[in-house]
């Protein structure tokens, strides 16, 4: 019996490794994951649950939303490299990797990046990195050294006073990506700005069962607001690895070796709102027990074509995971990078593309984590009530104390 799965609802899409751990057919450098690499790939996927359900709710009001949280935690890990004390501790425990030390972590990341890009040679998948720091201001060795390492991140120097400075970095997004994001930095660099931590994915892949382009018909598309809009709906009947609980609809939509998969998802009852499902069931937990309870199933799929052109910027969303010191201009220590810098992260943003069609998905993210110098002091304005004494330093001898809630000058 066929199963019907037509996704008018509004959809969760995520691109996923399907089976890391499945060995790979004619594959030479196909291998096991260590316990570093499992915990780096199991964490990264928490870290991307929890990201993505806190840029929804910061982003209620916006209908399509478009991550990459690869691409994030790969920036971010960069940054790690350069963090000391609790800056260091907050964005490690946002990451989900205080189990691990900073070598595995790095290490753990050259690993996937390696994995990710030649896993399957029929999904073309690209990752890059790069360093972009003010020139004259000086960056320490090892720092560069370890990015250099576990990484492979280009690192160049440019005078950011000099407008063209961002156009030099836009190019390198620009090829990375294959020309999908043709900037990630839009005005010019601000004076505070001292470097630009920078990852890029591209992704290119083919479905291994395309879609008839001859039975794409115009279809309604239901809206959580009631409304209707008419989309280009593809169709195909097949084999589908799929599930169908009281809580969500799910299908596996593989590309080339089926070794990358789309996975989308949208809540069995109509009557909830794709929000209302990603608050209360999309869970990390959840989706792991549903990728276990999938079966394959000759299934009748209509999927709508779609692209999504995406910014956001994430300080907010990354306070929000806890990660809260390393946006501090007074609190944050970046001493691995620059030792008396006074370093503090600026903004986290990132850009991301999507074309979804009959033969495949083509897709794109970059991340730029802004690092800027401290400009100002510290200020401090005793203009409300306020306690003060008068202490002797070296032996702690309190001489005076007092309290000031209306203060006067008498004579």
């Amino acid at each position: 019996m066929k199963k019907l799965f037509l996704f008018t609802p509004a959809i969760i899409l995520f691109l996923i490794v399907a089976s890391c751990n499945t060995p790979v057919n004619n594959q030479e450098d196909s291998r096991e994951l260590s316990a570093a690499e499992k915990t780096i790939v199991t964490n990264n996927r928490s870290f991307g649950f929890e990201l993505f359900k806190q840029t929804i709710a910061q982003e209620q009001e916006t209908e399509n939303v478009f991550i990459s949280p690869l691409s994030l935690s790969m920036a971010l890990g960069m940054t790690l490299n350069g963090a000391k004390a609790e800056t260091y501790q907050q964005i490690q425990q946002t990451l989900a990797l205080s189990d691990l030390e900073l070598q595995e972590i790095n290490e753990g990341y050259r690993s996937l990046a390696k994995l990710l890009t030649t896993i399957d040679p029929k999904v073309k998948m690209q990752i890059a990195n790069s360093v972009w720091n003010q020139k004259g201001f000086e960056v320490e060795d090892d720092f560069t050294k370890r990015l250099q390492t576990y990484f492979n991140a280009k690192s160049e120097g440019l005078d950011f006073n000099d407008p063209a400075a961002k156009d030099v970095i836009n190019k390198w997004v620009e090829n990375e990506t294959n020309g999908m994001i043709d900037k990630i930095i839009d005005a010019n660099i601000p004076p505070e700005m001292v470097m630009y931590l920078i990852n890029a994915i591209y992704f290119k892949g083919t479905w291994t069962h395309q879609f008839d382009e001859n039975q794409t018909k115009e279809r309604d598309f239901h809206l959580d607001n009631g409304t209707t809009s008419t989309v280009d709906m593809m169709s195909q009947t097949r084999s589908f690895s799929y599930l169908s609980t009281e809580q969500v609809q799910m299908i596996d939509l593989p590309y080339g070796d089926s070794l990358y998969s789309m996975t989308l998802m949208m809540p069995k009852n109509t009557t909830d709102s794709i929000d209302e499902f990603i608050a209360n069931d999309f869970t990390y937990q959840n989706f792991s027990s549903w990728l276990e309870a999938m079966n394959a199933g000759r299934i009748q799929l209509s999927l709508p074509k779609f692209q999504m052109n995406y910014k956001i910027k994430l300080n907010d969303v990354l306070k929000s995971m806890g990660m809260v010191i390393p946006f501090e201009e007074h609190q944050a220590n970046f001493e691995g990078i620059n030792p008396g810098g006074k370093l503090f992260i600026s903004e986290v943003a990132q850009k991301a593309i999507i074309k979804v069609n009959e033969s495949g998905t083509e897709a794109a993210a970059v991340t730029s984590v802004g690092v800027g110098v401290t400009s100002m002091p510290p200020s401090i304005n005793f203009n409300q009530p306020f306690v003060f004494m008068i202490r002797e330093q070296s032996s702690g001898t309190v001489l005076f104390m007092g309290k000031v809630g209306n203060p006067s000058w008498d004579d």
